[in-house]
């Protein structure tokens, strides 16, 4: 309770975009008996690394503090960590490009009236499938949350990457909607697109060398000389069960 506590007290002293979560795999056994052994799962976000680094060390002392406070032993354990993803404009500019060029996924309409039931079903405007190319955002619009590992290679080597229409619009994510999608025949069209635009843009990359440099020179920018360094300590054993 005292690391809980102490966490919460964090709350009103650290970034607005910041998060901090917990879940308590094991707290006991019985209600009127401390227990023996308790364990707890933070995750600590925010859009840059710099934070997360300075939060997670910040809770590091409150853990410290509450094994002081209640003479107990604590261990840590920081078994995942990522950084934000850097953007690439000119591999950004090369692709969208190509996606225009390509056009989106060629869906029947079975599969558009199919997506539209769905959406009526969940109580979703049925509109269907998004099938519209959207123009390319002038900059870095804000975090919409979650994370990728993509984020870790943007930091060791220019990338870029691109989203296609494979499920109805509005569906939630990570859900059976989008499993469901991702199961019919019709579904690979969007794979099909995605394949082409990114052959394309290697192929740009193969055959134009003031775009390779220009994607470098934006990474160089990015890193800002920072090398990429792993989050989990070299010396982190692996959480296996």
């Amino acid at each position: 309770m005292y690391r809980f506590y102490g966490a919460n007290l964090m709350r009103e002293h650290v970034q607005p975009s910041t998060r901090i979560h917990y879940v308590i795999p094991n707290a006991g056994e019985a209600p009127n008996v401390v227990p023996e052994y308790a364990k707890v799962w933070y995750y600590v976000r925010d859009t840059l690394r710099t934070n997360v680094e300075e939060h997670y060390a910040w809770l590091l002392d409150i853990a410290d503090a509450a094994a002081q406070a209640t003479r107990t032993e604590h261990e840590v354990s920081l078994i995942t960590g990522v950084h934000a993803l850097l953007l690439n404009r000119p591999l950004q500019e090369a692709m969208q490009a190509n996606l225009e060029a390509v056009g989106g996924p060629n869906f029947p309409d079975v599969f558009q009236a199919w997506g539209r039931e769905m959406q009526t079903g969940l109580d979703i405007d049925p509109v269907g499938l998004d099938v519209e190319v959207q123009p390319l955002a002038l900059g870095a619009t804000p975090a919409q949350g979650g994370s990728t590992d993509v984020a870790e290679v943007s930091w060791i080597t220019p990338t870029v990457q691109l989203e296609i229409t494979s499920a109805p619009k509005g569906v939630p994510w990570h859900s059976w909607a989008t499993s469901a999608s991702h199961g019919t025949e019709w579904a690979a069209a969007a794979a099909d697109v995605a394949a082409r635009v990114l052959a394309m843009t290697g192929m740009d990359l193969l055959t134009d060398p003031g775009l390779l440099e220009a994607a470098r020179e934006a990474h160089r920018e990015s890193t800002q000389g920072r090398p990429w360094r792993s989050a989990i300590p070299a010396d982190q054993k692996p959480p296996i069960p």
